[in-house]
């Protein structure tokens, strides 16, 4: 109880003493502080609009080189890297960049392409 009644008189002293000083600041110097507002100038930010289609020659490269790994896996020479590339091709198709996808579709036409031609080419003999 007692140590309760000291604590009570310190925060009312600290009170006082602080409401005292708070209140001077209020009349004498408050006024100084303030700053007139300042004007705020809009700034407005265009964001480029998000693309809702892939370009013409960007689908064509796409059909085209799934067409190309359709046909090296049916003749048994399909390459890993390839499929990987058809596969980004197609994940940048689905967020439709055409640039990626039109890079990655002729990249899949050129290992289709060379893998078809390893066909062609004798063994190695050893």
């Amino acid at each position: 109880m007692i140590f309760e009644k000291k604590i009570f008189a310190r925060l009312v002293s600290f009170g006082v003493q602080t409401g005292i000083g708070v209140m001077l600041a209020a009349l004498t110097g408050c006024a100084f502080l303030q700053q007139p507002a300042k004007e705020i100038k809009a700034i407005e930010v265009t964001v480029p609009a998000k693309p809702s289609a892939l370009t013409e020659e960007a689908e064509a490269a796409l059909k085209v080189a799934e067409q190309s790994v359709l046909e090296a896996r049916a003749k048994r020479a399909l390459w890993i890297a390839a499929v990987e590339h058809l596969a980004k091709a197609r994940e940048a198709a689905k967020v439709f960049d055409s640039a990626a996808t039109l890079t990655h579709s002729k990249e899949v036409v050129a290992l289709c392409a060379l893998s078809l031609q390893q066909l062609s080419a004798p063994p190695v003999k050893w």
